[in-house]
């Protein structure tokens, strides 16, 4: 019969092995462009209807508003409105397909039991037995402009070069570079390399200047 640490141990295993991932939630995801192309969707038909309900209570001539409305500048709403089924047709399949295939694409860190990946430009694992540490820094990109991002660091703490950009790869700081989306809290990612890695040190240095 399995001791109580037996089951404790085990229940610390399973939760370990579960992946940290970080993805885009802002609105560069399919899922958000096929929201809000539903939504303008939505609003162009409950305008025409709202249209049609008020001059046929009015007792007035219909086609006249409706012309106004999709034939102005040149019938840019209309094509507009008549392309925007087809455009949410083909998000809806790419919204599907990501539902059924993790779409890599999308990933921006993930933290799990063999390493830490960094998504983005230049998609790389790094595993644990290469990893030094994890850092917050801010870098001075450009004038007056600080750009956080997530270091890991490849060198041990007391031979780091001066550069930064020498630790090790690095990435965005996930979150910061979405609109509307919400940047990675660091207290997530420490808790997250704690569970897989409790002897890889997680710092926020803050800014550094190269």
């Amino acid at each position: 019969m399995p001791s109580a640490d037996s089951a404790h141990n085990a229940g610390m295993s399973a939760q370990t092995s579960e992946p940290f991932v970080v993805k885009r939630h802002g609105l560069g995801t399919t899922k958000t462009a096929l929201a809000l192309g539903s939504a303008l969707f939505g609003a162009m038909v409950l305008l025409t209807l709202g249209i049609v309900v008020v001059q046929a209570i009015r007792g007035a001539s219909i086609r006249q508003p409706l012309e106004a409305v999709w034939l102005s500048w040149g019938g840019t709403p209309l094509i507009f409105a008549v392309g925007l089924p087809v455009l949410l047709l083909a998000g809806a399949i790419t919204a599907f397909e990501e539902r059924r295939e993790e779409d890599a694409d999308d990933v921006l860190l993930t933290v799990d039991n063999t390493g830490i990946y960094l998504g983005g430009d230049q998609p790389r694992t790094i595993p644990w037995r290469e990893i030094r540490g994890v850092c917050r820094v801010e870098r001075l990109e450009a004038e007056e402009v600080w750009e956080p991002r997530l270091i890991v660091m490849l060198v041990d703490e007391d031979a780091l070069p001066r550069s930064t950009k020498a630790w090790g790869p690095s990435c965005p700081w996930p979150g910061t570079h979405e609109i509307l989306g919400r940047p990675l809290p660091y207290a997530e990612l420490a808790n997250a390399v704690a569970r897989c890695a409790p002897h890889v040190p997680v710092t926020n240095r803050g800014r550094v200047e190269d």
